[in-house]
């Protein structure tokens, strides 16, 4: 299988006292008591949508970005990695 390059744009706040990673491009979230298992609870979402999405011959489900508002929280936010899952 070929592999496919996509850069993802993941902003992490805290709620209710959980760390949450938010994926823009796919709208989907991990949450964790840490924003590294947040991350993982989000790559592993990440994954199943991506395995489903192919599975069921279904790409447009792969793209649904989140709501503006986390597109804004990004752009004001400050980089603090950068990764490959």
């Amino acid at each position: 299988m070929n592999s496919l390059r996509m850069p993802l744009r993941i902003v992490f706040y805290q709620e209710d006292g959980d760390w949450i990673a938010h994926c823009l491009e796919f709208d989907l979230v991990g949450d964790g008591a840490t924003p590294e298992k947040a991350l993982a609870s989000l790559s592993t979402a990440i994954h199943i949508q991506i395995e489903q999405s192919i599975k069921h011959g279904n790409p447009r489900n792969l793209f649904s970005p989140a709501d503006g508002e986390y597109f804004r929280r990004f752009a004001e936010g400050t980089d603090i990695a950068v990764g490959q899952l």
